[in-house]
């Protein structure tokens, strides 16, 4: 009774009143969800949120609705992030291609394609030897900055990228020197066992063989107990070799005639009065001169790519067809087929010439045929990468390309005039070296007959094989 005394009606009707306001106030919260958790504005939360370096790094605005959709976008996941400069080796097998070892590196085909046209010149890619080492350098986005050949203990060929997204080749060498030895022996049975025998390697008996084929027939004309003596170079760095070799001076004594050919400073060989004992070089590889169309150059502009660049050789205007001769005797080096070069032949040439021909419709030889000068070897063509039917010629001189048309290489059949008395001697010292007997006494104290191969530094300690 007390509570309904102080409830009145008017009591009631402010409660029901209130209840109804707040009902109303509760339907109208529950159709708009986003007053009960407001939101603040997207571009104050910008500034509070934290910023990665990256994105204070890209060019365009935060604002900007490309932004985060952008492929240039570093956040991209189509660009992986950078990373720092990373360096690989890898050791050639037997069986790899550089195709299957860009393609194992994840680099694509077109970089290798952009490397092998760098290397054109050169041609070192195109025989990949086993345990020879390439290196591959890397920028911070993993994309190929470098590629490093390592030709021998004191050459390395770098193909790196520049700023045209081009690669360019560049040959580095050490400073290197010639360690000569002395080898000396009989014959016994035939001459290649005899020498052999004597510690000459199969190539260093083909070059003797070689060299003095046009005096003796070695198969016919020596005689059991016939000597010879043979002056060998090996190319050394500070200490280590590289692997490249040659024949210095050789002496065959067939009874009391003596038969001998010495290296000069002009790449060829000679007897002791100075007369050539091969057939001089050939200046022009066809049997007719065509017009030449490039010439060489250290820094020639590339009609096809535009760019600067060494041309190594000199181009001949020739008709497809066109039959092409050696220069000189030798033996064929290498046979191919280059995306740019097209097909090719390298003859070597008594270890310290080689000549090189490009761009050929036919090859006439074989790898590790021996070849006479003037002995047609293949047609001319517009193989590999060409504005047009010509011939591309090269001539090395230990591993350097010089003018085939200028350089001076033996053209001539003796020593010039001017040059003798500095050949003379030079011949006189090294008949000083092989002539020189050995003592007696050492062969009976290593308690072997075989025969010797002594270095020029120390002729008194000698490695008796």
């Amino acid at each position: 009774m007390l509570f309904r005394h102080f409830f009145t009606r008017t009591h009631k009707i402010i409660l029901s009143l209130a209840i109804f306001f707040v009902a109303v106030a509760l339907l109208i919260q529950l159709d708009n969800p986003d007053t009960l958790n407001a939101k603040p504005d997207r571009n104050l939360a910008a500034v509070s949120q934290p910023t990665s370096l990256q994105s204070l790094q890209s060019p365009q605005s935060p604002q900007s609705p490309q932004s985060p959709q952008s492929p240039q976008s570093p956040q991209s996941p189509q660009s992986p992030p950078a990373s720092e400069p990373e360096t690989q080796s890898y050791l050639i097998k037997k069986g790899d291609t550089l195709s299957d070892i860009f393609e194992s590196k994840g680099i694509p085909a077109s970089v290798l394609h952009q490397v092998l046209e760098a290397d054109v010149e050169y041609l070192s890619l195109e025989t990949l030897q086993p345990g020879k080492r390439v290196t591959f350098k890397y920028d911070r986005h993993r994309a190929l900055e470098a590629l490093v050949l390592r030709i021998d203990a004191a050459r390395t060929i770098t193909f790196a990228i520049q700023d045209d997204g081009a690669f360019v080749a560049r040959k580095e060498e050490s400073e290197t020197h010639w360690y000569s030895a002395i080898t000396r022996g009989a014959i016994k049975g035939s001459f290649y066992a005899s020498a052999v025998k004597s510690g000459l390697s199969d190539a260093e008996v083909a070059e003797v063989a070689n060299l003095l084929k046009s005096k003796i027939d070695f198969r016919r004309d020596l005689r059991s107990g016939d000597t010879f003596t043979v002056i060998t170079g090996r190319e050394m760095t500070h200490d280590s070799p590289t692997g490249r070799q040659r024949i210095e001076a050789v002496s065959l004594l067939r009874g009391l005639k003596a038969y001998n050919a010495f290296l000069f400073d002009d790449g060829n060989y000679y007897n002791e009065t100075g007369e050539s004992v091969l057939l001089a070089f050939l200046r022009w590889p066809t049997e007719k001169r065509f017009r030449i169309s490039s010439s060489f150059s250290s820094d020639r502009l590339n009609p096809i790519t535009g760019r600067r660049s060494p041309h190594n050789g000199v181009d001949f205007a020739t008709p497809v067809g066109t039959p092409i001769v050696s220069t000189g005797d030798g033996v064929v080096s290498r046979v191919g087929n280059h995306r740019f070069a097209g097909r090719y032949i390298d003859i070597n040439h008594s270890g310290t010439f080689e000549t090189r021909y490009l761009h050929l419709s036919k090859v006439l030889v074989k790898q590790g045929q021996r070849i006479k000068r003037g002995q047609k070897i293949a047609l001319t063509g517009n193989s590999g990468r060409s504005t047009g039917p010509h011939l591309h010629f090269e001539f090395h001189v230990n591993g350097q390309p010089v003018d085939p048309l200028t350089a001076d290489i033996p053209t001539a059949a003796k020593v010039p005039d001017v040059k003798l008395a500095s050949f003379k001697a030079q011949v006189s010292k090294q008949l000083a070296s092989m002539q020189s007997q050995i003592s007696l006494d050492v062969i009976l104290a290593t308690g072997s007959p075989q025969p010797t191969r002594t270095t020029k530094e120390n002729e008194g300690l000698h490695d008796i094989n």
